[in-house]
């Protein structure tokens, strides 16, 4: 697993992760709601709370409920590489879950929900997200390679055409 976080300004934070087939570790924030894009491959969501996977193709997007325990892990085939771009908005914060091998083990083998035409709630930030992903349509960060770039700026121009300009509810469950 590689992540490449790259910005987080103005209460905006961006992430790229290239996933191997590791998943990213069992956590939950209390302060901001992970919002992806599926650039490449295909991603698995695991939230345990509500006993649900689901699955996510190129293209689409899924927003983790606060504060939902989950974990984002690659469900394309062996050997293929899977891509999602993560954005944030709010003060950071990450708490990573003691004892994640037992609820790993929940999720085998498990029936998984495809995510399709999926929405976020981005609030009041749509203006700020369209800025962003001009920026970085003109300046790649040397972090990123082209193609990375690229799904960024798609990444960015999806949250905010299916954003909905409210605050993502929390959670009815508690980690």
């Amino acid at each position: 697993m590689e992540m490449k976080e790259f910005y987080y300004q103005d209460g905006l934070r961006v992430s790229v992760f290239n996933l191997d087939h590791k998943a990213v570790p069992f956590h939950f924030h209390n302060a901001v709601s992970d919002m992806m894009y599926c650039s490449q491959g295909r991603i698995v969501i695991e939230l345990p709370d509500t006993d649900e996977v689901f699955t996510v193709e190129p293209g689409e997007v899924f927003q983790v409920p606060s504060p939902s325990r989950h974990r984002f892990g690659n469900a394309a085939p062996v050997g293929t590489l899977s891509r999602y771009v993560l954005l944030q908005i709010g003060t950071f914060d990450i708490n990573f879950v003691p004892a994640a091998e037992e609820l790993a083990e929940q999720f085998v083998d498990r029936t998984r929900t495809p995510v399709v035409d999926g929405t976020v709630h981005i609030g009041d930030r749509r203006a700020d997200i369209v800025k962003l992903a001009d920026h970085f349509e003109q300046e790649k960060p040397e972090v990123l390679t082209p193609q990375e770039q690229a799904d960024v700026v798609a990444a960015l121009r999806c949250f905010v055409s299916r954003g909905i300009e409210t605050e993502h509810p929390q959670a009815a469950v508690q980690p």
